[in-house]
């Protein structure tokens, strides 16, 4: 069965794309979050990540530093672009993104817990090509396909102001909801219908078993039938001249997952939703919020909140300054939790991201983790950080 969705879906690929590059003209083109591009035009971003943290109090603050690096190289290839007045016609675009990195961060045994405080910290990793995929647009961009070695986090519970570990909260409960079972960069296919500004719906399938080292065909055509999906309806109002998205998620994941409770059972078939919003309330603020349910017989959060907001330009001459704050609540699950565990499991984080220029940028950062390690006993703890980041 899923050799022959495989099929399918390749061959409908290729029609489409067939379609599109017989109605194609030499034009710009301009792709979002990409710039104008000419066809046969070739387009790279460049992005060095820097972030010290060091932590006071917590479950261990013996050497609490670390340092790490995130280093990110995409290359954008477009293919073609239809004829049209404003550069919006329909293209076909080929991305190529490597990434390396070092450093684990602060980790749990010193402070961490079931927050990960460090985003940016993906461990001592070579380069690898981590996402390869082709886009294209139809029927004047009423709908945008991406298919190959995708990333699902790119795509859904986005956030205009807590969605980037590079220039945004460092914390990964500030970035994504950590109830949605994301998985690792592997092959899927995404697809998103706009029939206007105000609203869009978006639907993905993508290999449960992926491992972003690899390639993943692997794990996609030899390892068992397993893929997630995910479906986002948004809206996207203006409440005087003020914009904002809500974002509605929905997620089902078929792979076997164990009862916490240690009985030995498993489960299939899981399903969770999540909410992502955020609204600008004035010039300068916006605002975001998210919540998210899973089943704690298999999770181990059950329910999670976080909220928080930036401001722009807060000191006077230091327009482009960012400062915003945040915080996160995640309930977990009671199955399989020890004595001195904590259900309840908090963290607040706040930072001044100075732009020093439009390709630098230096951002001070303090975190306040309610619970070291998920423990009843621990007092609270204190990580002071420092992002420098690098972009072309």
């Amino acid at each position: 069965m899923k050799r022959n969705l495989i099929k399918w879906v390749l061959l409908i690929l290729v029609v489409l794309l067939s379609v599109g590059s017989a109605q194609a003209q030499q034009n710009h083109c301009e792709v979002p979050d990409v710039g104008l591009l000419s066809p046969n035009e070739f387009k790279t971003k460049i992005s060095l990540t820097h972030v010290w943290q060091g932590a006071v109090g917590g479950v261990n603050t013996k050497n609490s530093d670390r340092t790490t690096g995130l280093y990110d190289l995409d290359l954008y290839y477009l293919f073609n672009a239809q004829e049209s007045e404003n550069n919006d016609g329909d293209y076909l675009l080929f991305c190529v993104s490597t990434q390396a990195a070092f450093g684990n961060g602060i980790t749990t045994d010193k402070v961490g817990g079931p927050f990960e405080l460090n985003e940016n910290a993906k461990g001592n990793l070579d380069f690898i090509v981590d996402k390869v995929f082709a886009e294209f647009t139809l029927s004047d961009r009423l709908f945008t396909v991406d298919i190959g070695k995708i990333d699902l986090e790119d795509f859904f519970d986005t956030s205009a102001v807590a969605g980037c570990e590079k220039s945004q909260f460092l914390a990964r409960p500030l970035l994504k909801n950590e109830t949605i079972p994301f998985p690792s960069k592997g092959l899927g296919i995404r697809a998103i219908f706009e029939p206007s500004d105000f609203w869009y719906v978006q639907v993905a399938i993508a290999d449960a078993q992926a491992d972003k080292r690899e390639t993943g065909f692997k794990t996609t055509f030899c390892n068992e039938d397993y893929f997630v999906s995910m479906a986002e309806i948004g809206i996207r109002p203006n409440f005087f001249n003020m914009p904002g998205t809500y974002r509605f998620i929905i997620w089902y994941d078929p792979q076997d997952k164990a009862y916490l409770d240690g009985s030995g059972s498993t489960k299939r078939d899981d399903l969770g939703f999540a909410l992502s919003f955020d609204q600008k309330i004035s010039k300068k603020t916006t605002v975001f919020c998210r919540y998210g349910w899973a089943d704690d017989k298999v999770n181990s959060t059950e329910d999670f909140v976080s909220v928080g907001g930036q401001i722009e330009g807060l000191i006077e001459g230091r327009d482009k300054d960012v400062f915003a704050i945040g915080y996160a609540h995640g309930l977990r699950s009671p199955k399989g939790l020890a004595s001195n565990e904590k259900r309840q499991i908090d963290l607040i984080e706040t930072y001044y991201a100075v732009k020093v220029n439009d390709n630098i940028s230096i951002t001070p950062n303090i975190q306040f983790v309610m619970d070291p390690g998920g423990l009843t006993k621990e007092s609270p703890a204190t990580v002071f950080g420092l992002r420098c980041r690098v972009k072309f």
